[in-house]
């Protein structure tokens, strides 16, 4: 491995658990809403929960498009691999996470999932749960892990992945730029075109043998200025003065965000080796992925059911506090896991 793809190796390994941070930060924001007008809640969290937050998961299907065509392995032993290193972990979570509703259940609590009670549940809506959890949403469907929806789509792109070699081998930016026309211009979630278009800009490097370091580097001014100007402008538009593009300055605030962190990322980790820290923290990230969002959802409906009244400077300290409990009880329970039951779990990346 040169010089430059160890760069690159090292900056991704980086960038795990910051990634899998800004996740939770969306989550401590978008799992319970706080009902009513709140400008100065909403105005100090945006940067944080949907500028930062909605990049992590861009930010991941663009390594695994990435490193899915770095490999040299053929199509079936890839799709092997990710049998063992998603598919298995996406069934036991949402398996794990069904047995503690049947528990609550059988313990005489009801329980409503996407507004069907499980009382009135047949088979058929027990397989949804892994699926979309009974409602396919225009394609902004969830299982019932709601973050999973990451991991089945990448899922689904690794059975494409022929097709997508294809298409960004022959059509190249011109592909990209047509995926990211049709996200930008997608109302609300846009899960489907955001997979295609993220999974496949990483692809293009790997397939066209360009380390997308090198590039983000060379090109890093203007970047990194990009990236400043369109934060400024995303934050600004959505706290003080809304346009009826909104939404289009956000996603490409989101897109500009992957270089910058990148770039960073690199800045940060070229004085020498990961730290342990970092190391550990890389290592965890996939079971914190998987486990923080009902932390979240427990510690989020609390904070908003026991202080309804409050003002917006304490729910802007709940936010943040919401955000370093559920990082940190999740980094317990990777912490307290037997490494056999880690290794289960995520996919043996333990």
């Amino acid at each position: 491995m040169n010089n430059s793809q160890n760069q690159l190796s090292t900056a991704i390994t980086s960038l795990r658990f910051p990634l899998i941070f800004f996740v939770i930060m969306l989550h401590c924001y978008s799992v319970v809403y706080l009902e009513g007008v709140h400008p100065l809640y909403f105005g100090g969290i945006y940067p944080f929960a949907l500028w930062l937050g909605e990049t992590g998961v861009p930010g991941f299907l663009f390594i695994s498009g990435y490193l899915f065509f770095l490999s040299k392995k053929t199509y079936v032993r890839k799709l092997q691999a990710r049998f063992h290193s998603l598919f298995i972990p996406y069934i036991l979570w949402n398996a794990l996470l069904l047995t503690a509703y049947l528990v609550a259940y059988t313990a005489g609590h009801p329980q409503d999932i996407n507004g069907k009670n499980m009382a009135d549940f047949n088979w058929m809506d027990y397989l949804r749960l892994f699926w979309d959890r009974g409602s396919f949403d225009n394609g902004n469907f969830v299982p019932l892990l709601c973050p999973y929806w990451y991991i089945r789509n990448l899922l689904i792109l690794s059975l494409f992945s022929p097709l997508i070699f294809l298409v960004v081998r022959y059509l190249r930016e011109l592909f990209i730029l047509a995926t990211a026309i049709w996200w930008i211009l997608t109302p609300h979630n846009a899960f489907i075109p955001q997979s295609i278009l993220f999974f496949s800009l990483g692809a293009y490097f790997s397939i066209h043998d360009k380390n997308p370091l090198t590039l983000f580097k060379r090109y890093q001014t203007i970047l990194i200025g990009s990236c400043i100007l369109l934060a400024c402008a995303d934050i600004i538009t959505h706290t003080l003065f809304p346009t009826i593009i909104n939404l289009q300055i956000h996603r490409l605030a989101l897109i500009a965000n992957i270089p910058a962190l990148f770039i960073l990322a690199n800045h940060f980790t070229s004085q020498g080796a990961l730290s342990p820290i970092t190391s550990y923290l890389s290592n965890a990230a996939f079971i914190v992925f998987s486990i923080h969002y009902p932390i979240v959802v427990v510690l989020r409906k609390c904070s908003i059911q026991y202080f309804a009244n409050a003002n917006d400077y304490l729910h802007l300290l709940l936010y943040f506090g919401c955000i370093v409990i559920a990082t940190l009880l999740s980094l317990l329970f990777y912490q307290l896991l037997p490494n056999r039951i880690k290794n289960i779990l995520s996919g043996n990346r333990s």
